[in-house]
């Protein structure tokens, strides 16, 4: 499991209230996301500087990135997040693997790992 960081801009914002739990339905559409403590995965419409807004506070997370729904299925989901800048790999297969046990469908190839070096990005699944 990565080890919890704290967003990069400690501003306390508060939480959007738009932020929610990604559980089945959503709407079609890209979101930022941010794992919380406990592992649940809180998700906001995509938009500039959303993730230190997504749990606010200034609150750490086990992991952050974006997704994209589309017929309900999740055909994107990464580790880009400025905010949070995650690089373990094993912690966006754990995003992955908890967005399915709550009910989503993960598409073939829709797991997207961006390295911080820049280098190409790696299909995880």
């Amino acid at each position: 499991m990565p080890e919890l960081k704290t967003p990069q801009d400690s501003t306390p914002y508060p939480r959007d209230p738009k932020s929610r739990p990604a559980v089945p339905p959503l709407p079609d559409g890209n979101f930022v996301y941010v794992q919380d403590q406990v592992g649940v995965i809180w998700i906001l419409p995509d938009g500039p500087h959303r993730h230190p807004r997504v749990l606010g506070n200034a609150l750490p997370a086990r992991y952050a990135g974006d997704l994209r729904v589309l017929h309900g299925r999740i055909h994107d989901v990464t580790n880009l997040s400025g905010t949070f800048q995650y690089d373990e790999r094993d912690g966006l297969l754990e995003v992955a693997a908890e967005l399915r046990r709550v009910g989503f469908e993960v598409e073939p190839g829709a797991v997207r790992f961006f390295p911080q070096d820049g280098s190409r990005p790696e299909i995880l699944e």
